[in-house]
């Protein structure tokens, strides 16, 4: 018969290279934890990001337009189809995201089927108007263009208010 030594310290090492199944599930269950309380602020997250890029792309039409119509000499139209969620100056085309909700005020002789229009002149002078942008969780701006400068206010409510954001010439 042999004499079998039993070497606790072996024992020990060879146990503490894995886990339990109780630690396993502990682990697990703070991680679903962790991803069920951050989801939902990820999701406003996301939606917030995507209302300030449209605002963002509506200015930027609006200021490249104008700057395009005193540059080249002759008149710019922007065209915002509040229905389709499109913008289109010149040839550049900007699809706004399916939860924004979009008002549009242009020149009534400018207007286009369901779509508002305004213009910038050679001058720097525009046609006016407005566009309103708000999301599904309320946010809201307006863009209002000025018909003498042709300025952009940006504005948190209506502009009337003179709670102004931003100017943009």
């Amino acid at each position: 018969m042999r004499n079998v030594k039993f070497n606790a310290a072996v024992y020990q090492s060879d146990r503490l290279k894995g886990f339990t199944l109780l630690e396993l599930v502990v682990a697990t269950g703070i991680v679903a934890l962790v991803i069920g309380v951050s989801a939902p602020s990820m999701q406003r997250l996301y939606q917030s990001a995507q209302y300030h890029g449209a605002v963002n792309d509506v200015v930027t039409l609006l200021s490249s337009a104008r700057h395009s119509a005193i540059q080249k000499g002759r008149n710019e139209d922007v065209l915002i189809n509040p229905e389709a969620r499109i913008i289109i100056a010149g040839e550049k085309e900007q699809q706004l995201p399916t939860n924004l909700y979009i008002d549009v005020l242009g020149a009534r002789e400018l207007n286009r089927e369901g779509a508002g229009v305004i213009r910038f002149y050679a001058d720097g002078s525009s046609s006016g108007g407005y566009v309103k942008l708000q999301n599904d969780s309320g946010m809201g701006v307006q863009v209002e263009v000025d018909w003498l400068l042709g300025r952009m206010t940006l504005c948190n409510e209506n502009c009337d208010g003179h709670t102004d954001v931003t100017q943009f010439d």
